[in-house]
């Protein structure tokens, strides 16, 4: 069983775990052969929680190089529109949301829903 770091807010969840996230160090390589690396909803690392909401946050980098924020939410009764209000708790301080800001719903056979989104930090720089 997992040990899952418990938050009394979303905001105390969001400021330590976006931070762990969004460092490069912590991204995920997807399709990575050379290592055997847990994926963030089975790793407690990616994990956190308020009361009885799990909190799931990864930054993951495809074999394109196209780097993707992956934030997924699950409680008992979830839905995807309750889902999207503790998305815009969770990101308000550091990611804001805006309109047309762009953001792909996905639900799993776990019943976690899950928010994606293309994730840059600004320029490369080489």
């Amino acid at each position: 069983m997992l040990s899952i770091h418990e938050h009394p807010t979303l905001q105390d969840a969001s400021s330590e775990l976006l931070a762990f996230a969004l460092d490069p160090v912590n991204w995920i390589v997807l399709g990575a052969t050379s290592t055997a690396s847990p994926a963030p909803g089975e790793d407690a690392a990616y994990q956190r929680q308020v009361g009885k909401l799990r909190i799931c946050a990864a930054v993951e980098v495809t074999a394109a190089q196209g780097a993707f924020l992956r934030i997924g939410f699950s409680a008992p009764g979830l839905t995807p529109l309750l889902a999207a209000d503790h998305l815009a708790a969770f990101v308000a301080e550091r990611l804001p949301l805006v309109p047309n800001s762009e953001w792909q719903v996905a639900v799993d056979g776990r019943r976690w829903v899950y928010f994606i989104r293309r994730y840059a930090r600004g320029p490369e720089r080489c």
